[in-house]
Formats: C-alpha cells, structure tokens, sequence
C-alpha cells in the first residue's frame, strides 16, 4: 500500500487512485453481478432463455461469463511504484535507468516513444501526457492534492 498519497502517482503520470484496478471497482462490481447471476441460475436457464428471440444473445452466456471472471480478477495490489501493474513496465524500466522520480522530470515526454505505448492499451485521451505537464508544472504534492479536493 502507498505511504503518500504521492506514491500513487505512477512514473508516467497515470494516478493509481483513479485505476479501476487498483480500487478494485470493476472486480467489486463483477462479484457482485456473479453472485446475484449465480443465485438466480442463470447459467443454467441461459439456453432455454438463447431460444427466445428478444434473448438470443444469451447463447454467448459462456462467453459473457469467461469475461465476468475475468473482471473479477482486474485486481492490482500494489501502486506503480510499489511493484504493482506489469512487471516488463518499460516505462518504469526507463525512468529508473535514468534516474528519475518520474517521466515528468524527462525533457523528452512529450515526445517519447515509450510513453506512447500506454495509447496502445487504451489511454487514447492521453491522460498520461495532461497529468505529467500537470505535475511538471505544479510539482506532485500539489498535483495529488488537486486530484482529492
């Protein structure tokens, strides 16, 4: 767990405070949605359901249920900077071959290819990018107290 709340700050700028992973929101909802599927049965009247024309899609029921479970484990322990998220991180890799606290402290992030990658899996509004001008200009303390008011 974090000390600071600046701990939760990840070395590209992403706020393990906002992570669905790391507050377990989308596994807590997921559990909850099985337990209530589970005690109605629903795996099981799923096929007689699959025959209804208006509740066809429940043919894909198996398929819906993998992704549930699934869900149920988008857990992370631990913040970016204790270990959590990906260990083959490159983005950590490379911020702690230079030495730095993060990649706001780089003055290449704009422009970094390895930051890029967090595009690829779905940070398309570049979040990464706003919130480390954000803590570059205003400092991380002054970035997480923002994120809490």
């Amino acid at each position: 767990m974090a000390k600071r709340k600046t701990d939760l700050i990840a070395y590209c700028g992403l706020y393990c405070a906002e992570c669905p992973a790391y507050t377990k929101s989308i596994a807590n909802l997921a559990g909850d949605l099985h337990k209530e599927l589970s005690r109605n049965k629903l795996d099981e009247i799923a096929p007689a359901l699959a025959k209804i024309p208006q509740f066809s899609a429940f043919k894909h029921y198996q398929k819906f249920a993998d992704l549930l479970d699934t869900m149920m484990n988008m857990i992370c322990k631990k913040p970016c900077r204790a270990g959590g998220g990906s260990p083959d991180c490159q983005i950590r890799k490379c911020v702690k071959e230079k030495g730095l606290v993060g990649c706001w402290q780089c003055g290449d992030f704009q422009k970094c290819k390895t930051l890029k990658l967090l595009e690829k899996y779905g940070d398309v509004d570049k979040t990464y990018l706003k919130n480390l001008r954000k803590i570059k200009r205003q400092g991380p303390a002054a970035f997480v107290r923002a994120k809490t008011l």
